[in-house]
């Protein structure tokens, strides 16, 4: 890498030289480490993006599940908010640096960069516990309200918000319908009054009227269900691993862009002979 610069200079002219960037020839190896470097950097704006997007419709989609989960676990999501708009500054510096090619500039964004994923993986191993104890959390609570659930539509702490999951996640019990019936005594309320009935919540759209769930408890010939089969338990760890899944698969995409970006410019800033401001 080659660069233009007067051998002797007056005392203007050296202080010109330390204020402004000098103009670089550089070679083949660093013109591609630089311009690499753009669309490393342009990736991590959009990952940065993207993962704000996503806590966003991963917060509106558990409102279905907010009653079991609770405000107060959702707290990790706003993170990830501000989790995205960091990446998107950080996205932004590197941009800045390459077209800048400015040493110390370089060495800040190296910094910055290796700061951003150690706090990003610190921030994933804390999520990953928090996950299982959420999960252990809405299996708990499911349970007691199972065990409390009254009768539909009946205005209780335990029976409205059970037939709110119900409608919304379309499932039925815990495990599925036959969490219902006197035999799986789970219910204890509800089996007083119904044997192997399910609550009207559990029942399909096209099914739904007063009492759909009328012997719905017990086995069901296939093609004659009237309710949801799936369980409310399996289909909240379902969506939960999905949505993990998809942030997992931003965020390892992310430290690679990261970690790409911040070796090429040290690459390059370690070819360049000049500080530059």
């Amino acid at each position: 890498m080659g660069y233009h610069e007067s051998v002797h200079k007056s005392p203007i002219a050296k202080k010109w030289s330390y204020t402004h960037s000098f103009h670089y020839d550089l070679s083949p190896t660093e013109k591609l480490l630089k311009y690499a470097n753009y669309v490393l950097c342009f990736c991590i704006v959009l990952f940065g993006i993207s993962l704000a997007v996503l806590s966003v419709y991963i917060e509106e989609e558990s409102q279905s599940y907010i009653l079991f989960i609770g405000s107060s676990n959702l707290t990790g999501l706003k993170l990830l908010i501000g989790a995205g708009a960091v990446l998107v500054l950080l996205g932004g510096l590197g941009l800045l640096t390459a077209i800048r090619l400015n040493r110390k500039l370089m060495l800040f964004y190296i910094a910055a960069t290796f700061i951003v994923i150690i706090v990003q993986g610190a921030g994933i191993g804390i999520a990953i516990q928090q996950i299982d104890t959420l999960k252990e959390f809405v299996n708990g609570t499911f349970y007691n309200m199972t065990k409390n659930y009254a009768d539909y539509n009946f205005e209780s702490n335990s029976t409205k918000p059970l037939d709110y999951m119900q409608t919304t996640v379309k499932c039925c019990g815990l495990d599925g319908p036959s969490d219902w019936n006197r035999t799986a005594g789970l219910a204890t309320e509800w089996i007083l009054l119904h044997e192997d009935d399910t609550p009207d919540s559990c029942c399909l759209p096209a099914k739904k009227k007063t009492r759909c769930g009328f012997n719905q408890a017990k086995e069901v010939p296939k093609g004659q269900e009237v309710v949801y089969q799936k369980g409310c338990i399996q289909e909240f760890h379902g969506w939960i691993n999905n949505k993990v899944g998809n942030i997992t698969i931003v965020a390892i995409a992310n430290f690679v862009c990261q970690l790409t970006s911040a070796t090429f410019l040290l690459l390059l800033r370690q070819a360049m002979q000049l500080i530059t401001f």
